[in-house]
Parts: C-alpha cells; sequence; structure tokens
C-alpha cells in the first residue's frame, strides 16, 4: 500500500464510519453464537460496573502534566521528536471504557498471563494489573515513556508487571518459549508490522489465546489489516467493536465474523 494510505482517517472521516457501525453494529437480540452471546452478556455488559479511581486521577494528573519528552515513535512513523506528555495523555491512551473492558476481559478468562504491544503511559496497563493474579508483560519501544509508565505503577502499589523496551523487531525474540492468555497488539498502526507480529506471536499462544487488537479501523493499512487477520486460517471468530477487535482462535469454534455494538 502507499505511504498516503499508512496516514490515519480524519476525524471526520472516522467519526462518519463509527455511525456506520453503530448502525449495522449487532446486539444481544441479533447474536446466535453462544460464546458471542457470552462475550456481551459476561464482558460487555459487566464493564460500566467496575470503578478506577485511583488509576482515572494518575490520567487526569498526566493530561495536566507540563513535561516534554524525546519521544521515538515507532508504532507509527519512528521519528525521534518533542512531544508533551499531556498531547499524549490526551490522544494515544485508551479512553476508560475501553481500558475498563480490556480488564474485564481479563477477568472473566481468568488469564494469568497478559503480554501487551505497546505501553504508551501504562493506563490501560494498570488497569490490566488490578487484578493481582495476573502477570503482565508489557513491550514499549519509548524508554522515557516506559519510565514514566512504570513511575505510575510504583504509586498504584502494582508488582505484577514487567517491562521490556525496544524496537519490537528486535525484542519479541526475547519471549523465548512463554505462552499468553491475552495478547493485546497496541504497538503499531501500519498493515505489515500488523500482520508479522501476529504471525509471530501464535507461537506465543495456546489454543484458548484471546486477541485484541487496537485502533482496528485507524487507518486503510489497519483496516486492511483486519480483514487480512478474519481471513486467516488459524482464526476462528472476530468481534469488531470498532476501537477494538477481538480474534479467538480456539479450533473448536465455527469460523464467524460479528460487528458488535458497544
Amino acid at each position: 500500500m502507499t505511504e498516503k494510505s499508512a496516514k490515519p482517517y480524519s476525524k471526520l472521516k472516522i467519526a462518519a464510519a463509527y455511525f456506520r457501525y453503530r448502525f449495522k453494529g449487532l446486539t444481544k437480540h441479533g447474536v446466535h453464537s453462544p460464546k458471542v452471546f457470552e462475550f456481551m452478556e459476561e464482558v460487555l455488559d459487566r464493564t460500566s460496573k467496575s470503578r478506577n479511581r485511583k488509576i482515572e486521577r494518575e490520567r487526569k494528573r498526566l493530561k495536566a502534566s507540563k513535561q516534554i519528552i524525546d519521544f521515538t515513535d515507532f508504532g507509527k512513523s519512528g521519528n525521534l521528536f518533542k512531544k508533551n506528555v499531556s498531547d499524549i495523555a490526551k490522544n494515544a491512551l485508551k479512553p476508560k471504557k475501553y481500558a475498563r473492558l480490556i480488564a474485564q476481559t481479563v477477568n472473566y478468562y481468568k488469564a494469568t498471563s497478559v503480554l501487551e504491544l505497546g505501553t504508551s503511559l501504562g493506563i490501560t496497563t494498570a488497569y490490566i494489573a488490578q487484578n493481582k493474579h495476573v502477570k503482565v508483560h508489557s513491550m514499549e519501544g519509548d524508554p522515557t515513556v516506559a519510565d514514566i509508565a512504570t513511575t505510575i505503577w510504583q504509586h498504584l502499589g502494582y508488582k505484577n508487571i514487567t517491562t521490556t523496551i525496544g524496537d519490537f523487531n528486535a525484542t519479541l525474540g526475547s519471549l523465548g518459549d512463554k505462552t499468553y492468555d491475552i495478547i493485546y497488539i497496541d504497538g503499531n498502526h501500519r498493515l505489515e508490522p500488523t500482520l508479522r507480529y501476529f504471525e509471530q506471536l501464535q507461537q506465543h499462544a495456546h489454543e484458548k489465546t484471546l486477541f485484541i487488537f487496537d485502533d482496528i479501523h485507524y487507518s486503510p493499512q489497519m483496516e486492511k489489516a483486519w480483514e487480512t487477520i478474519k481471513a486467516n486460517d488459524s482464526v476462528r471468530i472476530t468481534v469488531d467493536l470498532f476501537f477494538l477487535g477481538y480474534v479467538f482462535i480456539d479450533k473448536t469454534l465455527p469460523k464467524q465474523d460479528f460487528t458488535l455494538r458497544y
């Protein structure tokens, strides 16, 4: 695909696409898959009941930060530039609604090991790590951003998070033979790396592993990546939540694709 297609959609175009998604997205009454109906009842419907005041205070503090850092964005451009921490917090952190959703996903499926590609400032990581029975391995390209995230986790008292810092092209090989119950990919927003990471990380998945992809409608490349993932032979059920894409690889499941209203 061309370099132009790697650019994100405009806010107006994303808003229009989101409106179309809300119109066609299924509710529980339109879902006939037991696995997906269960997901809607036990994950989607229960997410808003969680309370995360301490983490949200950290988000608020980051949004008000005056700190300026040297930031290398491996996931979108690979360039080094000056960036306000507040801008990262406002534009790159997953909103509370979706951070809660990922945390509820981890809790419901009783995940004990989670791999996260793309720490950012560590707010979503903190949501996942609230469950002390979960070991979270978060990978981040930029060391300064990772340091800020680590400080937040320490302040919150979370000791169940480990980090690996560096370009994923170099650091994914350090995972050894470890497998994870949930793999959350939020570390790149281009076609080729997203597909390559998915293929590579299947080595670190077992038959019940759940993959979660971030920003599947962020750009033409990400939409192409999502369609390619849906067609992959190892994929059974996919769930499009617009800002997140869920991928079940359990071979006992039928091959189905869903767009769910959330």
